[in-house]
């Protein structure tokens, strides 16, 4: 039961820490507009980066709902196929490209690969038959797996434990907010474009999308001000610069760390590599990993209902606005008290309920549809768990990087496996297997971020102890120092 109660405490070391929206109360007036400027670059960037990620990924259940599926005579596997073609390129390209941007200014990764994702997503409206969408989709991928880990340590470089979950926050939204305006282009295209010089409306909404990503892509590589230690951005003076270094040094998370010879051992020696991971891959099998495509099969497959194409488009946007919202709430309360184990267990259960409803699916569809919201609500645990990630392992760079991007790889891995055996698309509308499978593996999850818990406490014990350990040392040196005047250098010895 100790146990327990320490593991819904504050990790800010406060019982009852108070609560704050942006800034914590004291913050000067200098510091607040060294972190507006920050937020406006870093945030907006990241964002639209991250909403032209999702608005390139979800294009193509979109498509396919809006006359892909016959165009290309896709009436088999071919969409879960390419599906997990695209998972296969998120997983192999974000572990080399997180590591090398511990090195590489991530100014030239990030937009860099994003502008060439940009003019995939364009070319992708050649396609005439499913095997020439196969390595579209693969590379896609590729580039795309930068994004996500890349940007991930991009936050973590730059803000405080108590301002980073609302900030990965934001970032997380522009996810759903890429999913959402996929639906609403898609619709637009649709009404407006569709047969236009003789083209389908799902190849039109390659090219819109393809173009807003390019946008963006040289946004990035003009504005984004990589990370602080490395940043040469405009907008930055020298003195703002050396600040934001500071920043991190004041919480012992400075930017430390090296590629030499220990670089294994120090990754895989880590705990944090480990239980980080698993936790990310428990995560990765919620339904809301295929909410938006599960819930516009539904309504495709609705014999009760009569749903025009704009309604199984839209009305399952239903479940961004809502992850939006929550996203936002549980996050801004996890850095305001530091209770990441109350966020986490609160989400959780939202979680619980919507995919029971789902496994027992004779409900009325009011609740049917309040399922799909509830079980596809796992937004707030994205950035919930990857500033935790973040925070866990902000002495070391490249364990951090590492890790960011192992937890993605496997977490990508996970749901590929998982969308391939348990949500094919020939077993919409009801995924029995699919939804057992996910309600039992959030279950695990509950089990899981206890087990996280459990570590990060016994390593802030540890820590103390070694603390206390060195002031004892310390101590001793002093008193040494001041009963015999003639020895010196003995507490220059013990600090060093």
């Amino acid at each position: 039961m100790d146990f327990i109660h320490q593991a819904f405490q504050s990790s800010y070391g406060t019982e009852n820490p108070k609560f704050f929206w942006w800034y914590p109360e004291g913050t000067p007036a200098k510091e607040k507009n060294l972190l507006t400027k920050i937020d406006f670059f870093i945030l907006t960037y990241c964002s639209f980066g991250y909403f032209a990620k999702w608005l390139d990924q979800a294009n193509l259940s979109n498509a396919y709902v809006s006359g892909m599926k016959e165009d290309l005579s896709m009436y088999g596997n071919e969409f879960t196929l390419a599906t997990t073609l695209f998972n296969i390129g998120s997983i192999v390209g974000g572990i080399p490209s997180n590591l090398l941007i511990t090195y590489v200014p991530p100014r030239y990764i990030l937009p860099g690969c994003e502008l060439l994702w940009g003019i995939i997503t364009i070319g992708t409206y050649k396609v005439s038959h499913s095997s020439q969408l196969y390595p579209l989709r693969f590379f896609l991928g590729l580039l795309e797996g930068t994004s996500f880990v890349g940007i991930q340590y991009v936050l973590g470089s730059w803000y405080k434990r108590n301002e980073l979950g609302k900030r990965t926050a934001i970032f997380a939204c522009s996810a759903y907010v890429g999913t959402a305006f996929g639906g609403y282009i898609f619709s637009g295209v649709y009404a407006g474009m569709n047969g236009y010089q003789g083209i389908a409306a799902w190849r039109w909404a390659f090219v819109v999308d393809g173009i807003i990503t390019v946008a963006i892509a040289l946004y990035g590589l003009v504005f984004f001000p990589d990370t602080p230690e490395k940043t040469k951005a405009f907008y930055l003076s020298p003195a703002e610069r050396e600040r934001c270094v500071e920043r991190l040094v004041e919480e012992d998370r400075a930017p430390v760390g090296t590629w030499s010879w220990d670089l294994v051992p120090r990754i895989f020696g880590s705990w944090q590599f480990y239980v980080l991971t698993i936790l990310w891959m428990f995560w990765q099998t919620t339904v809301g990993k295929v909410g938006n495509t599960v819930f516009q099969l539904f309504l495709k497959n609705d014999k009760t209902h009569s749903w025009s194409v704009y309604d199984i488009n839209n009305i399952p946007t239903s479940i961004n606005g809502f992850n939006i919202m929550m996203v936002m709430l549980i996050n801004i309360y996890a850095d305001a008290t530091g209770r990441r184990m109350v966020a986490a267990v609160f989400s959780l259960c939202i979680l619980l309920f919507g995919t029971i409803c789902l496994v027992v699916w004779d409900v009325p569809l009011g609740l049917h549809i309040l399922a799909y919201l509830f079980a596809a609500c796992d937004g707030p645990l994205s950035p919930l768990y990857m500033a935790w990630a973040n925070i866990l392992c902000g002495s070391d760079k490249q364990v951090r990087a590492m890790t960011l991007a192992m937890m993605n790889a496997f977490g990508n891995a996970t749901t590929t496996i998982i969308q391939q055996f348990a949500y094919p698309v020939t077993a919409a509308p009801r995924y029995d297997v699919g939804f057992k499978t996910s309600l039992g593996l959030i279950c695990g999850m509950v089990v899981w971020v206890f087990v996280l818990r459990f570590f990060e406490l016994r390593s802030l014990k540890k820590a103390e102890a070694d603390v206390e350990v060195l002031d004892g040392q310390e101590a001793m040196s002093l008193d040494g120092e001041k009963k015999d005047p003639g020895k010196t250098g003995v507490v220059s010895v013990v600090a060093q």
